[in-house]
């Protein structure tokens, strides 16, 4: 009895210095969050309106490349919890363990955030890591951890099945919409002075992008078309002739495919100047017609009647 007591006592005393030691013993390794030789699980989230090129990292959360449609690609970091503590963080390309060794690149110092996006790169960052990925690299990002217990932290961006889903995301790249809906949402045409009759490539190039994008998103159905115009002339004269330039895109729209019924088009001659009317440029920004697309919610009943008035409501 007393030398099983004496036994437990022991285990009891090793395991109180295993915690003193490992309390007071500051850790020298990183932690290291990675898929290793694991399939490194990328996938490829693919539509008109964005592609997404993601590896999910077990412990840590994901990495995302990430082109929404006419803007530039980036690349962010999606963490379940907060890893890295805010500071600059070293980013390398390095040859995996299976491959023979070769000198690890220097990428630069990344800005770190602490939370759970802590990292942002623009274009041209993310589209140097897509190069060294697709050239057999995996990218190192290490920084010190937010927690004291390690000195640092370190991400692991495999390339296994990298190849085969970059192929997917390039291709869903080429589908992408010329726009996004956020770029088009209030979209501005202009018009020379005292015309109310012609609309040029530029504004032609817009209208189109906005058909284009309506025909993909069958949510955007209320169009608000606002005619305008600048102080030169009489100002009745100026209310007819923002109707008609109103009019003349609203003609456009519906000539391309867009149900009559789903533009309120209204009209407020000089009433609402986007610049001073006190220069040549400034007059030329208010000779317009902006068009505002609103999307139906899901709550909301698809009875949306067209409307015409003249400047009575502020264009929004």
């Amino acid at each position: 009895m007393t030398e099983k007591r004496n036994q437990n006592q022991n285990i009891a005393v090793r395991f109180l210095l295993g915690v003193v030691l490992l309390v007071s013993t500051p850790l020298l390794q990183a932690t290291t969050y990675t898929t290793g030789i694991n399939p490194g699980e990328w996938k490829t989230v693919s539509s008109v309106f964005e592609c997404r090129l993601e590896q999910p990292v077990p412990l840590f959360g994901d990495i995302v490349f990430r082109t929404r449609a006419g803007e530039a690609s980036g690349a962010y970091l999606r963490s379940k919890t907060a890893r890295f503590a805010a500071g600059d963080a070293a980013m390398v390309a390095r040859t995996p363990v299976w491959r023979p060794k070769q000198e690890s690149i220097n990428l630069g110092a990344v800005a770190m955030k602490q939370g759970t996006r802590p990292l942002w790169l623009g274009s041209k960052r993310a589209e140097l890591m897509l190069s060294h990925l697709s050239d057999g690299r995996e990218i190192e990002i290490s920084n010190p951890a937010w927690y004291r217990e390690s000195p640092e932290a370190r991400l692991a961006v495999t390339t296994i099945g990298f190849r085969h889903e970059y192929s997917n995301y390039l291709s869903c790249l080429a589908g992408l919409l010329p726009a996004n809906f956020d770029q088009l949402r209030r979209t501005a045409v202009y018009f020379r002075n005292g015309d109310a009759e012609y609309l040029n490539a530029t504004a032609r190039s817009h209208l189109d992008k906005i058909v284009t994008l309506v025909k993909h998103d069958p949510k955007i159905q209320k169009f608000y078309i606002d005619g305008h115009t600048d102080t030169v002339g009489d100002r009745a004269d100026n209310l007819e002739l923002s109707k008609l330039r109103a009019e003349l895109v609203s003609q456009y729209l519906i000539s391309k495919g867009i149900p009559a019924e789903q533009l309120v088009i209204r009209w407020h001659g000089e009433r609402y100047p986007a610049s001073s009317n006190g220069s040549w440029d400034g007059r030329s920004k208010n000779r317009r017609v902006t068009v505002r697309l609103e999307k139906l919610e899901a709550s909301q009943p698809n009875t949306k009647p067209a409307n015409s008035m003249a400047g009575v409501d502020p264009p929004k």
